[in-house]
C-alpha cells in the first residue's frame, strides 16, 4: 500500500530531500506564475511519498544520458520539456530533469525521433552507445525483446522494480523466464492519460431521473452503484439503451439526436479485455506463456457489446476512426449524450473544460457483480521503457531511470492527477475519487504487451468483428487461436536459442 501523507508535509519532506541529495539550490527553477495552470490541490488531495533506495554517494561525473523518445503529440513532452511554462505538470517534468541531473551529476538529453524504431535498429546494428534509454509505444516496442536488444532490467543495479512507481501488474505480465526487458509506471503519463472511463452528463442524468416511470431512478446514484459493486455492463445498458430523442425532428436516428451512449466502435472495444477480466495469455511454470481464454465469457462479452452498439435505440456508434473520440467528446459536451466511453485524456481538452453542464466520471463497468473489482484498460500506445544492450554503463543509466521514475511518483503524477486533472477540471469529490478507481484498477495482459509478436494481434481480431458488424466469434476464436499458439512456439524457440 502506498503511504498517504498530507500535501504540505510532503512538500517539506521533498524540500529536505532536495537539500540532502543535491548541491544546487533549485528553488529558482520551481517557481511558477500565479495562473490557473498552477492551481492548488483540492481539499481532498493527498499525494504519495516513498523514498527510493539510490545511494546518496552516486556521482556520474557529468556523463550525458540520452533518452530517445517518440515525437508523437501526446508523448512528445512526457519525459523532458525545454522550459518552465507555469503549467503544473510541465514544470514538474522540467524540475524533475534538473533535480536528477543535480542529484546524480549527469546531463540528461532528450532526442526525439519520428522513426524511433529505425533508430533502435540502427543503434543495435552499429553496436553504438548513442541512446541510453528508449521510451516508446508499448505495443510496437516490445518486439525488440525477442531480438535481444534490451538489458534484463532485473539484472541491473539501482532499479527497484517492486517500488510503487513501477507497475507491478505490467512487470509480472511482461516477465519472460523470470527476466524483464521493458517496464512502465509513473514516469509514463500516457499510461494514465490513455486509460478509459465512462463519462456521464449530469444535466441529462437529472432530466431522465425525474421521468414518470421511474426506470432511470438509479441515474441519481451512479456513484453508489459503483461503491456497492453493482456497476456492471448490464446496468449501464439498462440505464441507457432506451434513452433517445429526435432532437432535430427529422424522424431519423442521426448524429444530431440525443442518445444514452456514445461509443467509438473501434479502439474503444478493446476496453472489455481488461475491464471484464478476460485473460489471453497466462505465465506457466516454465517461464513462458499458455493460451488461456475463457471463450464462453469472451463470446458473451462480445455479444453484449455488439448488441449494445448496434441493436439498441440508445447507443450511437461514433465510428471506427481514432479521431471519432474527439467528435464524441463534442457531442457529449453539447448535452446530446448521456454517457460516453473515452480516455481520461479527454478531460484535458478545451471542449470539456468549457462544457456548460456538469459531468462525472465512472470506471468502465464490471462484467458482472461476481467480479471482484473494477479494472481499467489503457490504450496500448502508452509509453514503456528499456535500456539497450549497447549501453556501456547500464547500472548508471538504471539509476537515472529510477531517479526519474521515483520523482515522477512523488511529484509529477500527483501534479497531473491531483492538481491538473482532479483539482482543476473535475467539479465534484466523487468524480475525483472515481478517477483514483480508474487509475488504481489498471490491468494488462501479456498479449497486449507483446501484441505484435506472441499474441499475433488476437484481441484485434475481435475488435474487427465489431467494426465489420460480424458475430462469427467462435470461428474467429478458433482461427486466431491456431495462429497465436503457433506464434508462441516460434517465439519460445527463438527466445531459448538467443537467451540461453
Amino acid at each position: 500500500m502506498r503511504r498517504l501523507v498530507c500535501f504540505f508535509v510532503i512538500l517539506s519532506l521533498l524540500a529536505s530531500f532536495v537539500a540532502c541529495s543535491s548541491p544546487a539550490d533549485v528553488s529558482d527553477q520551481t517557481a511558477s506564475g500565479d495562473n490557473e495552470t498552477s492551481a492548488k490541490p483540492s481539499d481532498d488531495t493527498t499525494i504519495y511519498y516513498e523514498p527510493d533506495d539510490l545511494p546518496d554517494s552516486l556521482n556520474f561525473d557529468g556523463r550525458k544520458i540520452v533518452i530517445l523518445t517518440d515525437d508523437g503529440k501526446d508523448a512528445v513532452n512526457e519525459i523532458c520539456v525545454d522550459e518552465l511554462s507555469s503549467d503544473v505538470v510541465n514544470d514538474s517534468i522540467y524540475n524533475r530533469e534538473r533535480f536528477v541531473e543535480d542529484r546524480l551529476n549527469v546531463e540528461i538529453e532528450n532526442a526525439r525521433s519520428g522513426d524511433l524504431e529505425a533508430e533502435v535498429i540502427k543503434q543495435q546494428s552499429a553496436d553504438e552507445d548513442t541512446f541510453q534509454i528508449y521510451a516508446y509505444m508499448t505495443f510496437a516496442f516490445t518486439r525488440f525483446v525477442f531480438d535481444n536488444y534490451f538489458h534484463d532490467l532485473y539484472s541491473l543495479d539501482n532499479l527497484s522494480l517492486d517500488k510503487p512507481w513501477w507497475s507491478s501488474n505490467f512487470n509480472s505480465e511482461a516477465e519472460i523466464n523470470g527476466d524483464l526487458y521493458v517496464t512502465t509506471g509513473s514516469l509514463a503519463l500516457t499510461l494514465t492519460r490513455y486509460m478509459y472511463a465512462v463519462f456521464y452528463n449530469k444535466k441529462l442524468a437529472e432530466e431522465y431521473t425525474g421521468s414518470s416511470d421511474g426506470k432511470y431512478a438509479e441515474l441519481a446514484e451512479l456513484y453508489k452503484l459503483v461503491d456497492d459493486g453493482k456497476w456492471t455492463i448490464d446496468k449501464l445498458i439498462e440505464l441507457s439503451e432506451d434513452v433517445y430523442q429526435d432532437l432535430n425532428g427529422n424522424q431519423e436516428r442521426d448524429v444530431e439526436d440525443i442518445y444514452g451512449m456514445g461509443f467509438q466502435n473501434g479502439i474503444s472495444v478493446d476496453t472489455i479485455w481488461s475491464s471484464f477480466d478476460l485473460d489471453i495469455l497466462k505465465p506457466n511454470e516454465d517461464g513462458w506463456f499458455d493460451f488461456n481464454v475463457n471463450k464462453d465469457k469472451l463470446f458473451s462479452s462480445m455479444e453484449k457489446i455488439y448488441n449494445y452498439i448496434y441493436n439498441t435505440t440508445g447507443c450511437y456508434p461514433a465510428g471506427i476512426e481514432d479521431e471519432k473520440l474527439n467528435s464524441l467528446r463534442d457531442h457529449f459536451a453539447s448535452d446530446t449524450r448521456l454517457f460516453m466511453v473515452n480516455k481520461l485524456l479527454a478531460i484535458e481538452g478545451s471542449t470539456l473544460r468549457n462544457m456548460q453542464s456538469d459531468y462525472g466520471i465512472l470506471p468502465f463497468p464490471k462484467y458482472d457483480e461476481k467480479q471482484s473489482k473494477y479494472y481499467s484498460y489503457s490504450h496500448d500506445a502508452y509509453t514503456s521503457f528499456a535500456i539497450p544492450k549497447t549501453c556501456g554503463n547500464p547500472d548508471e543509466v538504471a539509476a537515472v531511470l529510477e531517479a526519474l521514475a521515483s520523482y515522477a511518483y512523488r511529484d509529477t503524477e500527483p501534479a497531473y492527477l491531483d492538481v491538473a486533472l482532479k483539482g482543476k477540471y473535475m467539479s465534484d469529490a466523487n468524480s475525483r475519487r472515481m478517477i483514483d478507481l480508474v487509475v488504481d484498477g489498471f490491468m494488462v495482459d501479456a498479449a497486449w504487451i507483446y501484441l505484435e509478436t506472441l499474441s499475433e494481434s488476437y484481441p484485434h481480431a475481435f475488435r474487427q468483428l465489431i467494426v465489420n458488424q460480424q458475430t462469427s466469434y467462435a470461428s474467429t476464436h478458433e482461427t486466431q487461436k491456431k495462429k497465436l499458439e503457433r506464434s508462441l512456439k516460434v517465439y519460445e524457440m527463438k527466445f531459448n536459442s538467443v537467451f540461453k
